[in-house]
């Protein structure tokens, strides 16, 4: 409740309402004004009946962030989960809350159809609540009205009130904003908030990786601190296989992970008589660890344990280059010197220890677990790739 001179004291009235009108102004222009709840710690019980969308992974009523490099999969990733809430099934072993879902495809545009038609016929669907949005989307600029008019056409679609909102990708609804900018990703920032309260559903927003990409998602850090829930995609071209990783959970743990990989469907033929092809997310327990663990020799193993301590005592960021991934390497001739002091052994000649490595790294060179370039190495089921 307002204090009583609100009302009886003209100036502080006058005052107040000009606050008010310049919140709305900077907000764009939102006519509507809410008191701000205010709880005394005494009223403040805890909440035990939590609202999962995806059990241990995202909630309802919250924002998450999924990025990734270019190719790893994460458009790919986001849309299977948003159609498996859509059609109420579980999402790798996770539990959903089935609901309406609306993808909002500035990036794929129509080719959205194609991802949308080998998912239904993967799964021998004929209609879910799910629709998608394939109109460009001005998500920075509140001047330019798009707001609004994505959420009427949210509520006017002929499906139930969404529970999810998916934006794919924040680049392109910032419509030429400046991803750097504190100005442009909070006016972003602020437009998926007024998404989601008025929409009453969650919001995840699918970004790209910056250049260091040690550092998570890029442009500015005001969206990594708004969002609830952050997940990282990685793509290991080695075994074509992708892993997703809950890097930010602001309730709970992270680090939990998802590996997958992406398998070609037939949806048609086009009109030369070519097979048309998409591909649907299929859930694997395979990992580059575990490839490398099955196949190596002892002696490659025992080389890739020197190799992991090289790279964590002396080893370095990559250099920018095409040649290069973005992780840590260290030059081949520590490596060596880590692993000759790893493998010392009584009797054995300095040629007998230079072919046991050649051969060790050779073994692990050709599968797959390790990369090489200008006498620079790296584990590539390190690599972000």
């Amino acid at each position: 409740m307002l204090d009583p001179i609100y009302y009886t004291d003209p100036e502080l009235r006058a005052e107040a309402d000009t606050e008010r009108k310049r919140y709305r102004q900077s907000n764009g222009g939102d006519e509507s004004w809410r008191e701000l709840e205010l709880v005394r710690f005494a009223d403040m019980q805890p909440r035990l009946d939590g609202r999962p969308l995806v059990k241990g992974l995202i909630e309802r009523d919250q924002m998450s962030l999924g990025f990734g490099e270019p190719s790893c999969g994460k458009s790919f990733l986001f849309l299977d989960l948003g159609l498996h809430i859509a059609a109420g099934y579980e999402w790798f072993g996770r539990t959903v809350a089935q609901g309406a879902v609306v993808y909002i495809a500035t990036e794929a545009g129509r080719a959205i159809f194609n991802r949308v038609a080998a998912w239904r016929f993967h799964h021998r669907l004929n209609d879910i609540p799910f629709a998608a949005v394939t109109s460009p989307i001005d998500l920075c600029h509140a001047t330019t009205g798009d707001l609004d008019r994505l959420i009427a056409a949210s509520r006017a679609a002929k499906i139930d009130p969404p529970t999810l909102v998916i934006i794919d990708t924040v680049s392109r609804t910032l419509a030429g904003g400046d991803e750097n900018s504190p100005a442009d990703m909070g006016a972003f920032v602020r437009s998926l908030d007024r998404l989601r309260e008025r929409l009453g559903c969650h919001i995840l927003a699918i970004h790209h990786s910056g250049k260091d990409q040690s550092r998570g998602a890029r442009g500015h850090s005001l969206l990594k601190a708004a969002v609830d829930t952050e997940i990282e995609v990685i793509r290991c071209d080695n075994i074509k296989v992708s892993t997703a990783t809950v890097t930010k959970q602001r309730d709970g743990l992270s680090g939990d992970q998802i590996t997958f990989r992406l398998r070609p469907v037939e949806i048609g033929s086009n009109q030369d008589g070519d097979p048309v092809t998409s591909c649907v997310v299929e859930p694997t327990d395979e990992t580059p660890e575990k490839r490398s663990a099955t196949r190596l020799p002892p002696s490659a193993k025992i080389a890739l344990t020197t190799l992991q301590k090289a790279i964590a005592e002396a080893g370095k960021e990559a250099p920018a280059s095409s040649h290069t991934p973005l992780t840590r390497v260290v030059e081949v001739e520590t490596w060596r010197r880590y692993h000759y002091v790893g493998t010392a052994t009584d009797g054995q000649t300095e040629e007998a220890r230079k072919k046991a490595f050649q051969r060790a790294r050779e073994k692990l060179q050709a599968a797959g677990t390790i990369g090489l370039h200008a006498e620079l190495v790296w584990i590539i089921g390190d690599a972000r790739s």
